[in-house]
């Protein structure tokens, strides 16, 4: 038998199972609301489904959708590793953007969460970046993440505020099924000035002429035909100097966020040119209800 010992062969560094997380009761959280948090969990750890923890309980308007635009600061952490990948505080002022183009797991983590709410969200590899992962900040393919977010506005899903009365001699407008429907009574003379009428009189704050904003609106021309309703889809954000129609967003300029406004438009400004498509003729008068749901810097 040989006294020689046998060379040790190196082994690899063994890898740590993430523990898979059915709660975030073990993820702590501290530090108050709008300020960078101090978060310990157990890392390395997984979830198998998406799930929110709410830290900090705001009493705000709810993030409404999927698709709804938000404001927030958030730090991003790679649950396989602790590391922070993102972070508002460091890059040193709060986004804004619309949820649907984020990871989806963000927008299942903050729908649902009112305004001035700290939540953790812990977001599976699957609604995050798999399968290829984002190499250039750590992320691999199967990496949960974690985001601690402060949500500190949103749009809002539909008007709030104080309801009013119409003028008589104005198109009527009542509501179905969260939908504004519009009519004209039979021999309503056409505009000769534009008229803004709040229906609902919302609190935010007033919109600026130097503002994007993001709104739902019906519109028709004086004989009844509607030309444009985006109530099926996600709110629009229109800014000025893109505006669509710069009367219209111009006359919209110091209602306050919440509100839905009614607006008349003589045709020599609503489509004094006409209009392709839809087809209009030159100095078509036309009547427009607009939501203001949500306003930010524009640019």
């Amino acid at each position: 038998m040989s006294d020689t010992a046998a060379s040790a062969t190196p082994s690899a560094t063994p890898t740590v199972e993430p523990t898979v997380l059915t709660s975030l009761d073990s993820v702590e959280v501290s530090g108050d609301w709008d300020t960078q948090p101090t978060v310990e969990a157990p890392y390395p750890f997984k979830v198998d489904e998406t799930m929110t923890k709410v830290i900090i309980e705001g009493t705000g308007p709810e993030v409404p959708n999927a698709s709804a635009t938000i404001t927030v600061r958030y730090e991003g952490l790679n649950a396989r590793t602790g590391s922070v990948f993102d972070s508002t505080w460091l890059s040193g002022s709060p986004a804004t953007f619309q949820l649907s183009q984020l990871i989806p797991g963000f927008a299942t983590g903050v729908v649902g969460q009112h305004v001035g709410s700290r939540v953790a969200i812990a977001i599976t590899s699957s609604q995050a970046y798999d399968p290829n992962g984002q190499p250039s900040a750590g992320i691999e393919p199967g990496d949960t993440l974690l985001f601690i977010v402060d949500i500190l506005d949103s749009e809002l899903g539909g008007p709030v505020g104080e309801t009013t009365t119409l003028p008589a001699d104005v198109p009527q407008v009542s509501e179905e099924g969260g939908v504004p429907q519009i009519t004209i009574p039979s021999g309503l003379a056409e505009p000769t000035d534009v008229g803004v009428y709040p229906i609902i009189k919302g609190s935010g704050a007033a919109l600026q002429s130097s503002d994007a904003l993001t709104s739902h609106a019906v519109c028709m021309t004086w004989d009844g035909t509607e030309y444009y309703n985006d109530y099926a889809g996600p709110a629009v954000t229109d800014a000025l100097g893109a505006a669509v129609h710069e009367t219209l967003f111009s006359s919209l300029v110091g209602q306050p966020i919440g509100s839905r406004v009614l607006v008349t438009m003589p045709g020599s400004v609503a489509y004094p040119n006409g209009n392709r498509t839809p087809s209009m003729a030159p100095n078509t008068s036309a009547t427009c209800v607009v939501d203001l749901l949500f306003a930010q810097q524009y640019g």
